[in-house]
């Protein structure tokens, strides 16, 4: 699937179950088997992540003549416009933006007490070597004292050797420069994905969707393909999903989608 059927706006939610959504308007959650809280949920998990719960609705959506399938796309974007400017609203994205703010790199201490761990660290491994030359058989001790030697210079040569102190500092900063790059990095892409002000993707997604949908041929013939039907014009097979969906969803309540997108976008500027 395209990045951009993964990144559907908000409106194609309305378009794919807009029954459902017109119903929760109503209050009549009930009827669908959805709370409330579930229906905040999935509203603005739809918002943040670009997925369509398409199974909520989606039968009684086909089974609706157009006129009544625009005047559900109508009633769901009025409903999710004004969800959206609430309180609830905010502190439901707020909460489900804190729940995906990576992790800060974490440090043992300062640069010099890593250092100094990890020449413990070192200290410890040579002493737990001496303990086990008494559990091994007396041919193999001298084998074991000779690494235990080893082991010990070059502890030695580490602790007096400045640039080999050098390095080894190096590393640690290198390492932490790296570690606190990377969250930074990962910080943008979450502010990217989740901008403090959900206007700004509720925007984007309704600009997603006005170039998503400004092309949906509702002329398009389908012709038999196995347990399916599929486009006769090879091209549009190479569509995203949503735009598919578009054209199951019909003109009418694509139009009345895109002209709530255009209006509630126009509001948002």
């Amino acid at each position: 699937m395209q990045q951009r059927s993964r990144t559907v706006a908000v409106v194609v939610l309305a378009v794919t179950v807009g029954l459902g959504i017109g119903a929760w308007a109503q209050g009549a959650l009930s009827s669908l088997g959805v709370d409330e809280p579930t229906a905040r949920g999935g509203f603005v998990n739809a918002l943040a992540r670009g997925g369509v719960p398409v199974y909520m609705a989606a039968k009684a959506f086909r089974t609706a003549p157009p006129a009544t399938r625009a005047a559900l796309v109508k009633t769901a974007i009025s409903w999710a416009r004004t969800y959206s400017e609430s309180a609830s609203f905010k502190a439901d994205y707020d909460k489900q933006r804190a729940t995906d703010v990576p992790k800060p790199p974490r440090f043992k201490g300062s640069v010099d007490e890593e250092l100094a761990a990890q020449r413990a660290e070192r200290l410890k491994g040579v002493e737990d070597a001496r303990k086990n030359l008494a559990t091994l058989p007396a041919n193999l001790r001298p084998q074991m004292e000779k690494m235990v030697k080893q082991m010990e210079e070059q502890n030695a040569k580490i602790d007096h050797d400045a640039q080999m102190q050098a390095m080894l500092r190096q590393g640690i900063e290198t390492q932490r420069a790296n570690e606190t790059k990377a969250y930074e990095q990962s910080m943008q892409q979450h502010d990217a994905r989740f901008p403090a002000d959900p206007r700004a993707l509720i925007a984007r997604r309704l600009r997603e969707f006005l170039d998503l949908s400004k092309d949906v041929d509702f002329g398009a013939k389908l012709v038999p393909g196995g347990s399916k039907q599929r486009f006769a014009d090879v091209r549009y097979e190479e569509k995203p999903d949503q735009w598919k969906l578009c054209y199951r969803a019909g003109r009418e309540a694509v139009t009345a989608a895109r002209e709530a997108a255009q209006t509630w976008l126009g509001a948002i500027k």
